[in-house]
């Protein structure tokens, strides 16, 4: 577990930052977003494919930012729905659009640290990582954590990217797949789908216009506060490089994965 960064620095670097000094400014900058680059859609076609009887499923959304992937679960296929973020602007706001959709009998969010609340949860049946980051550790540690609040027949979706073993270059935090795989099998667990980018012909299109957007923000927060200039201008040049090689080297992915069966019995 990462507990040796503060919560603060967790959720800076699950956006993609470094300076915590940013924090304060991410709901205005990302304003525009509801989802925060999980697309629900394909979290509940998942559901859809492998699960039955939706009424009676828990789904456990854990760095469940701004609260789409839950709401709109809860609102197609009417199952219970929990979600944990650590930023109170996030919770509320996911609070309000449950209540928005009619949902809020059963979906809910609490403000916590996922590292630790991890700890006393029950089992789900589906437990949702949405592009949060190493946040707990490495695959092996992630998923040693969340295996015991995974129920018989659960899976674990898990929003991030990888880079194939062919790839020359090295980027920091993102693991190549080979690896990715044996951590994944070592921790009992094994694939049962991969969605990439290839999947969802969109997502170019939409990386396109999310950086637009931030890009926007930023800039109107330049003009609110020039003497924090270089602190906007340095997550616009981040976020144009993470945008660039999510379309090109570093391949997102949606992982589904489940219990072996061995670890079954």
């Amino acid at each position: 577990m990462e507990t040796n960064k503060t919560i603060e620095e967790s959720i800076i670097a699950a956006l993609d930052c470094t300076d915590t000094n940013l924090l304060k400014y991410i709901p205005y900058i990302l304003q525009d977003f509801w989802e925060l680059g999980t697309p629900s859609e394909e979290i509940i076609k998942i559901i859809k494919k492998y699960k039955r009887d939706y009424s009676n499923l828990h789904v456990l959304d854990l760095g469940s930012g701004k609260g789409a992937v839950s709401v709109k679960i809860a609102s197609e296929l009417k199952c219970r729905c929990f979600g944990i973020d650590a930023m109170d602007d996030f919770v509320n706001f996911s609070i309000q659009k449950a209540g928005e959709f009619s949902v809020s009998n059963i979906c809910t969010f609490e403000k916590n640290d996922i590292r630790t609340r991890i700890e006393t949860l029950g089992k789900y049946d589906i437990i949702v990582l949405g592009a949060i980051g190493p946040v707990f550790g490495d695959y092996y540690t992630t998923l040693v954590q969340l295996t015991p609040h995974l129920s018989r027949d659960g899976l674990i979706i898990i929003n991030d990217a990888y880079v194939e073993d062919a790839c020359d270059e090295i980027f920091p935090g993102v693991l190549r797949k080979s690896e990715l795989i044996k951590q994944v099998n070592n921790a009992g667990m094994e694939f049962v789908e991969e969605i990439t980018k290839d999947d969802i012909p969109s997502l170019d299109e939409e990386f396109e216009k999310q950086f637009k957007d931030l890009q926007r923000r930023c800039m109107e927060l330049i003009e609110k506060y020039p003497n924090d200039k270089d602190l906007f201008l340095g997550y616009v040049e981040k976020e144009k490089e993470e945008y660039g090689l999510l379309s090109n080297e570093i391949i997102p992915a949606i992982l589904v994965l489940k219990q072996k069966a061995a670890n079954l019995q």
